[in-house]
């Protein structure tokens, strides 16, 4: 069958021979936003290959481009400071791939349950799609529990480098001289501790991030994010093999066997034996 053929689907594309495939059906507002209704297969493998190269090429071209731009003497830094994005602390570089991230959690959903409607399987399955964003919330809760009691620590820390730096007068005897072995441990002590606050803070600055300490909901939305995206990206790698091996592979109306591609015509399906009439 050549591209010129009459006959063909679509003479772009002379492969596709099941007609609920015909990329001139497809409908891109229904696939993405509707979860009621049903979507074949190639019409569900082009929605999800626009989700998942959207989210590529939104992380991959800034990245590259400001990384290749900084090599060549660019004062590119700005970028990667935080700007607060709805309640978390984004890179500016990365706002988009973020936005389209979590809106794309959503259609994804909404297209592999338009899938599983038009296979005559389960919706409730599409519900694995949801899975990395439940473990990302789960992870950014863990995460801002933890920067809070950090912060605590911190608070609780300074104060008592405060009270020992405010000790009484040094009584007489052997008291006294207790009292000043004591004041020395602590003296020392809080010498280190000074030590290790300049450190990090000489740090910070070397990092380009100078300024007074971070506050409670810094610590807790940085700890927050950085847990969620741990729980996150390995979830979001297994629902991906999950739909590029199960998914896409499932035949439409969910007779035939398992494969890629739309070679088959509709009616010309290889039924297992359990449905053959006998």
């Amino acid at each position: 069958m050549t591209p010129s053929d009459p006959t063909a689907i679509d003479p772009h594309r002379p492969w596709i021979r099941d007609v609920r495939d015909d990329p001139g059906a497809m409908n891109w507002p229904q696939i993405l936003f509707n979860p009621t209704g049903s979507s074949p297969k190639l019409h569900f493998t082009r929605a999800w290959t626009f989700m998942f190269m959207g989210r590529l090429l939104l992380f991959i071209v800034p990245v590259f481009s400001v990384f290749v731009a900084s090599l060549a003497g660019a004062d590119l830094g700005g970028l990667w400071e935080p700007v607060e994005f709805l309640i978390l602390p984004i890179p500016e570089l990365l706002v988009p791939f973020f936005l389209f991230t979590v809106v794309t959690e959503l259609t994804s959903w909404v297209a592999h349950t338009r899938r599983f409607n038009e296979s005559n399987r389960s919706p409730l399955m599409a519900m694995i799609v949801l899975i990395p964003l439940f473990l990302a919330l789960v992870g950014f809760s863990v995460g801002a529990m933890g920067g809070m009691k950090q912060f605590e620590q911190m608070q609780a820390d300074a104060a008592a480098a405060k009270v020992a730096a405010e000790q009484p007068a040094v009584p007489e005897g052997a008291e006294a001289a207790a009292a000043s072995a004591e004041g020395e441990k602590k003296a020392e002590d809080a010498a280190k501790d000074d030590g290790k606050k300049q450190q990090a803070q000489k740090g910070q600055q070397r990092r380009g991030r100078p300024g007074p300490p971070p506050t409670e909901r810094q610590m807790a939305v940085g700890g927050g994010f950085g847990m969620g995206m741990i729980a996150w990206l390995p979830a979001s790698f297994i629902v991906m093999l999950w739909t590029l091996l199960y998914v896409a592979r499932i035949p439409n109306g969910g007779v035939g066997k398992f494969k890629t591609g739309s070679d088959v015509a509709q009616g010309e399906e290889e039924v297992p034996p359990a449905y053959a009439i006998s």
